[in-house]
């Protein structure tokens, strides 16, 4: 039986380095691609050959991050297995993932205390459509929090914004950092104040209201 063919994308380059290094040398696992990003692994050829992706969820500031680019990875290769790791909560993230392509995830909170066997283990049963999902859906069903919604209804492009904004960053100095335009980054701003905020009152500060809001979110991750 061939060796599970595995795709690991990590923005962090020593914990990248030193689970490479660890995965590789286990028998049942090929590393086929390695990256720091998703530009990186949206490589269709290697996507196509790939069985299963492990994908740190926290990626670029300014691109996909995990679950975004494991969607599309799914685009590219439909039997792909997904696996999410990351330092956040992980418990409700499933929902992120459109009903129709959640086969096949699984999701896991980073931990000193993993072994390679353990992270092995998960990929090789990702990789065969045996994800973990279903055992947080149930949970999230009985602890329902609307709000969250909020933060998840974001574009990965408003976060960014919302992000940079909160540091302090001015519209003029995020449209060069993002290359977008003054006039995007302005629309983008009040598509993001509209779902964080959907119940501002005209003569409100919603910079101010939409800034809390995200980081209040954020941090609830």
């Amino acid at each position: 039986m061939r060796s599970t063919r595995v795709m690991y994308v990590e923005n962090d380059h020593a914990l990248r380095q030193f689970l490479h290094q660890a995965l590789s040398q286990h028998k049942d696992l090929e590393i086929i691609g390695s990256f720091a990003g998703s530009d990186e692994a949206l490589d269709r050829a290697l996507v196509r050959k790939a069985d299963v992706a492990l994908l740190d969820f926290g990626l670029e500031t300014n691109g996909l991050n995990g679950i975004e680019l494991g969607i599309a990875l799914r685009t590219i290769n439909e039997y792909i297995g997904i696996v999410i790791y990351s330092q956040y909560k992980v418990h409700k993230m499933f929902k992120r993932v459109p009903p129709s392509m959640r086969n096949g995830w699984s999701f896991f909170e980073k931990s000193g205390e993993m072994s390679a066997d353990d992270y092995a283990k998960i990929i090789k049963e990702t990789s065969v459509s045996k994800g973990n999902w279903e055992e947080f859906a149930s949970l999230a069903e009985e602890n329902v929090d609307p709000d969250m919604n909020r933060y998840y209804d974001l574009s990965s492009r408003q976060r960014s914004i919302i992000a940079l904004m909160a540091q302090g960053v001015s519209v003029q100095e995020i449209g060069t950092r993002l290359d977008l335009s003054y006039a995007y980054v302005r629309k983008e701003l009040s598509r993001a104040y509209s779902v964080l905020l959907p119940d501002a009152q005209e003569g409100e500060d919603f910079k101010t209201l939409a800034i809390l809001k995200y980081l209040q979110l954020a941090k609830s991750l």
